[in-house]
């Protein structure tokens, strides 16, 4: 080539390259810059508008600023960048920073509408809404348009109603989170659309409703070949295939989670299952036996089968070796030991056998287990000792063996678990002092030890445990006093020692416990003073300290607990003035400070305590209410209990109109002597459920305004001065009693009855109305002295069991007992006693065979005692027939009552003799046992009353009768532990005294006067050790006086006049004390200094040698 041809060849490709190397200077001029797209950030702005953002979690969503920057947002550059413009949005990701927390509902995204304009987002991959609330809004359908999505989480989005079938479009998609949340309702009508997802690897449709596809829903699944992991928790599945003959394509899947839907009510574990090989993790509810066919699962690193499994377990999942977690917990039928081969699963490091009937003792074996981290076997039937190999598992950070039956004492192996954050031991019979090895389980943040039965004091060495943050020992038998020590817990936020034997004071070391916020020390035994340092636990919410004997004040210190909303000091012994600083607790909820000796005025501060609902102050009797008559608190009080506090009164507290949320209110035996107002009784006060106003003396009238309150369950107005008609009410309440008052007129008809009505002891006249006996939700019945005339109701309804006591005594009826009373098969108690009934008692009254408590006295009945009584009441422990017309003899089979304790048959016209089975009766033949109730007595010489307590409404557990003893007429409560009593005086009974019932050590009093009795007193007569009260007054008893009679210590009543009794009387012990000559008047050939006689031989010819003898011995 020329050489200029070459030169001007070369000038040609450098002016090329320049013009080249321009038209890409301008084309790069041209290039916009490489953010988001215009439609793309518009679409976001759009979605952002339409949403709550509180926490403002979106506020970098500014037009001015990349959206590509935005929180959340991901973009990458796509390969047609140049012609689009920039980066597209692939990834969205709102997930609410905060998961599952106490900021979860503060911090989330809100809106009803997920707004179309997201639609233009169509490089869109991955999109995350997880953890927000779109307050039970549709799953957008356009969601299903997002062709490029390959992930999709809607986990707790408040996302309700149908899922969209359009989902199943995304067929790029590889993950899916459809979990629902936040009380949320998702239901899946169909699941057809999960075919369009073959690239799924992920499915998690927890909590959404199955239901309509519980029969086919593994079909649709098997559509998925991809999958590798599946939740269908809580999903309402109740069919799960036991055979699935189609191809099974799920081979991949390594997680399955169907725990939570009810398979165990029809079905056992499928052998389908065990097709799965790949699978790392199942958790299922099952029922019947696990099959064998478990082994194939090798894979297995997570089992929990809940449910109905029943025992035997098969030994092939002991082999499961490769086992990290094994749950088998919730099983009811998995009974029998824990297998010793459970020591194979060497790579076990959970274990979960709770809530099943495991007995036996836990095997040693168990030792082996060095992986074990969390070991949990409460709520079971484990019985012996804690194997010492426990202190082996010294990679335990949990241990639970709570609710067994576990014995002997705590291993100190116990000291090896270092690791331990955990132990339970609560609610077993474990034994011996707390080991001091405790002291090396310095990682403790809880330990609960309460419901034992552990010995000696809390060890110095639990001071130690600097990170325990729980410590619960209630009930736990330890005594001694509470350590100083305890002080050193300073991480301690619960501490529990109620219900032991401590002695001392509460330690003032107490007061470092800054950050506890609950204390419990109740039935502790402690004396001394509420430690001024109490002040110091500004943190405390709980503070129960009741059941102590802390009789002091109670610290004004205790007023700068601002933050405790529980306060109780009841029953402590607790005097002085409440101190005015109570009024600083502006948290309190609930102050319970009754029994105690409190004095003075109520601090008026305690009407302050805005948030105060609760308010108890009962039986403190010399506090004065310093609330003013009619001021009004600043609480709205939902229980308020002054019962016993008698200063309230004179007059009604009429700041009581002032709290519209009352639930519970007591004013019984509070010296209130007013009228009861109308306003009490408006709807204002209409959310009670519970009234107390006993033992006042109000007056006045009940208006029909009652019904306004439709939530009242019960009505004590016993023991007042009310008077007037009793409106007819329509409420369905547990119980109500007008007792002891002074109303008149008719009961009142109604269509409803109360559960228990009790209107005792009034005016009220006419007959008993229908409704009473046409009622099958009546439990309990009392019309006792009234002035109710006519006959008993016919209407009882068949086979009621709900009825259990009818009190109608001391009234005006008449006719004959119905035979429809036989329909009340769940009967207790029936006193029909005082009345002018008549007629012989119905043969069906033997289906009542739950009687305990039968009284007839004072009526017209006649004929003789039913056999059947003896054969079907056999629950009788009280029969009075007194004063009636009863004939013939007593029929021997009343002696295999055994329960029985009192047997009144007097003044009737009984003949014949004294059955000899009368020494069987098995109650009487035990001596009583010692009770704890409280009696007064009330009323006459002549009529003395004496009365338990019945007003507290335990209707069922107390009783009361009238019985005649030792001259006087005495009214029993607690029939449980009444004097056990035989009385058939008044009779025309024959025959001799029966031996045999000198076997009734228990018997109390015996009365066998009035009657035609022969023969001697037999010597048996002295075992009767327990008899008080002995009548054998005007019969024919002949010979001497038993000289054993001298041996019942407890004998304080003797009447032996009016017989043919001869001899020396007896003298030393107990006869000693009685003194009166009247007892043995009317026996002619008696002798004895007592009445005034001397022993001549006229009188002793009257007087065999043997019997003398006897006498003598």
């Amino acid at each position: 080539m020329p050489l200029h041809s070459l030169y001007y060849s070369l000038l040609l490709c450098g002016l090329i390259i320049m013009s080249l190397a321009f038209c890409f200077k301008e084309a790069a001029v041209a290039t916009p810059t490489r953010g988001c797209s215009e439609v793309e950030r518009d679409a976001l702005l759009d979605f952002k508008a339409n949403v709550k953002d509180p926490s403002h979690r979106l506020a970098s969503w500014s037009p001015q600023i990349d959206c590509c920057k935005w929180s959340g947002v991901v973009c990458k550059t796509t390969n047609n960048a140049t012609l689009f413009g920039g980066h597209r949005v692939v990834e969205l990701n709102l997930q609410n920073p905060n998961v599952d927390n106490e900021q979860t509902f503060h911090t989330a995204l809100r809106g009803e509408i997920l707004s179309p304009s997201l639609l233009n987002l169509t490089r869109l991959e991955r999109l995350n809404l997880s953890w927000n609330d779109f307050e039970g809004a549709q799953i957008p359908q356009f969601i299903g348009s997002f062709l490029n999505l390959k992930y999709l989480e809607l986990f707790w989005s408040n996302f309700a109603v149908v899922i969209p079938s359009q989902l199943g479009n995304l067929s790029s998609l590889y993950h899916l989170g459809l979990q629902s949340g936040w009380g949320a309702t998702r239901i899946a009508h169909r699941l057809d659309w999960l075919s369009g997802l073959s690239s799924l690897r992920y499915l998690d449709l927890t909590q959404v409703n199955l239901s309509a596809v519980s029969q086919n829903w593994l079909s649709e699944v098997n559509m998925l070949p991809s999958l590798q992991e599946l939740y269908l928790y809580g999903c309402d599945l109740n069919h799960i295939p036991s055979s699935f003959n189609s191809h099974l394509n799920l081979t991949s899947l390594e997680i399955l989670d169907l725990e939570g839907n009810p398979f165990y009510s029809s079905s056992s574990l499928p052998n389908w299952l065990f097709r799965l090989t790949n699978l790392s993790l199942l958790r299922i509810d099952a029922s019947g036996l696990i099959p064998a066919g478990i082994s194939n699962l090798t894979r297995l690193i997570q089992l929990d089968i809940s449910g109905n499994i029943s025992s035997p377990l098969p030994v092939e999942i002991w082999s499961l070796n490769h086992l990290i977690l094994l749950d088998l917990s919730d099983n009811e039928m998995l009974t029998g030991t824990i297998p010793v081969e459970i020591a194979n699963l060497s790579s076990l490091q959970s274990l979960f056998l709770s809530d099943c009937s495991l007995n036996g003792q836990i095997p040693s074996e168990m030792g082996n287990l060095n992986s074990l981290t969390t070991l949990d076997l409460s709520f079971n039937s484990l019985s012996g000792p804690i194997p010492i190999e426990i202190g082996n598992l010294t990679s335990l950070i949990n241990l639970d063996l709570s609710f067994n039956l576990l014995s002997g004492p705590i291993p100190t192996e116990i000291g090896n678990l270092t690791s331990l954050l955990s132990l339970e031991l609560s609610s077993n019979s474990l034994s011996d002092p707390i080991p001091t090895e405790i002291e090396n389980l310095t990682n403790l943040i809880s330990l609960d030890l309460s419901y034992n039965s552990l010995s000696g004091p809390i060890p110095i060495e639990i001071g130690k445990l600097s990170k325990l943050q729980v410590l619960f020992l209630s009930n736990c038998s330890l005594n001694g006093q509470i350590p100083s020590e305890i002080g050193n817990l300073t991480s301690l936020i619960s501490l529990g020692l109620s219900y032991n034997s401590f002695s001392g004071p509460i330690p003032t070391e107490i007061g470092k416990l800054s950050k506890l916020q609950v204390l419990f020390l109740s039935n502790c035994s402690l004396n001394g003073q509420i430690p001024s340092e109490i002040g110091n636990l500004t943190s405390l919410i709980r503070l129960d300290l009741s059941y102590n004997s802390l009789s002091s004040p109670i610290p004004t210190e205790i007023g700068k607990l601002s933050k405790l909303q529980f306060l109780f000091l009841y029953n402590c012994s607790l005097n002085g003035q409440i101190p005015s600083e109570i009024g600083n607790l502006t948290s309190l909820i609930r102050l319970d400070l009754s029994y105690n000796s409190f004095s003075g005025p109520i601090p008026i501060e305690i009407g302050k305590l805005s948030n105060l609902k609760d308010l108890y102050l009962r039986e403190n009797s010399r506090i004065t209410i310093s609330l003013d008559y009619d001021s009004i608190p600043s609480f709205q009080l939902e229980s308020l209990d002054l019962a016993s506090c008698t200063a309230v009164g004179p007059r009604f507290p009429q700041w009581l109109h002032s709290q519209k949320s009352m639930s519970v209110l007591s004013l019984s035996n509070t010296s209130i002597n007013d009228i009861l107002p109308h306003w009490f009784w408006n709807s204002s006060s209409s959310t009670f459920s519970v009234i107390d106003l006993s033992h006042n003396k109000l007056r006045g009238t009940l208006p029909s305004s009652i019904e306004v309150i439709r939530s009242l369950e019960y009505i004590n107005l016993r023991s007042n001065k009310l008077e007037g008609l009793v409106p007819r009410w329509t409420l369905q309440i547990w119980a109500l009693d007008l007792s002891f008052n002074d109303f008149s007129g008719p009961i009142p008809s109604s269509k409803i009855s109360p559960f228990n009505l009790i209107l005792s002891n009034n005016h009220f006249n006419g007959s008993i109305p229908s409704f009473i006996c046409k009622s099958e939700q009546l439990e309990g019945l009392d019309l006792s002295y009234n002035k109710l005339s006519g006959e008993i109701p016919k209407c009882w309804k068949e086979a009621n069991t709900n009825l259990y006591f009818i009190h109608l005594g001391n009234n005006k009826l008449t006719g004959e007992i119905p035979s429809s009373i036989g329909n009340l098969i769940g009967l207790r108690s029936l006193h029909l006693d005082n009345n002018d009934l008549s007629g012989q008692l119905p043969m069906s009254l033997q289906n009542c065979t739950e009687l305990r408590v039968i009284d007839l006295t004072g009526n017209n009945f006649l004929g003789s005692i039913p056999t059947w009584m003896g054969q079907s009441l056999q629950q009788l422990t009280v029969l009075i027939l007194r004063s009636n017309m009863f004939s013939g003899i007593i029929p021997s089979n009343l002696g295999e009552l055994s329960k029985l304790h009192v047997l009144d048959l007097a003044n009737n016209n009984l003949r014949g003799s004294i059955p000899c089975s009368f020494g069987n009766f098995s109650t009487i033949r035990l001596t009583s046992r010692a009770t704890d109730d409280t009696i007064s007595i009330e009323g006459s010489i002549d009529d003395i009353s004496i009365e338990g307590s019945i007003d507290d409404f335990e209707y069922g557990e107390s009783d009361s009768v009238s019985i005649v003893t030792k001259g006087y007429k005495y009214r029993f409560s607690s029939i449980l532990y009444l004097v056990k009593i035989i009385d058939l005086s008044s009779n025309s009974l024959t025959g001799e005294f029966p031996t045999t019932l000198g076997s009734l050590v228990g018997l109390q009093t015996l009365n066998l006067s009035r009657n035609f009795l022969r023969g001697r007193i037999p010597y048996t007569i002295g075992g009767m050790k327990s008899l008080e009260t002995l009548d054998l007054s005007f019969n024919n008893l002949s010979g001497v006086i038993p000289q054993d009679l001298s041996k019942l210590t407890a004998l304080d009543h003797l009447n032996l006049s009016y017989n043919n009794l001869s001899g020396d009387i007896p003298s030393g012990f107990q006869l000693q004390t009685l003194l009166d000559a009247s007892i043995y008047m009317g026996n002619a050939y008696l002798c004895g200094d007592l009445i005034n006689k001397s022993c001549s031989n006229d009188v002793d010819n009257n007087v065999t040698k043997e019997e003398l003898q006897k006498s003598k011995s």
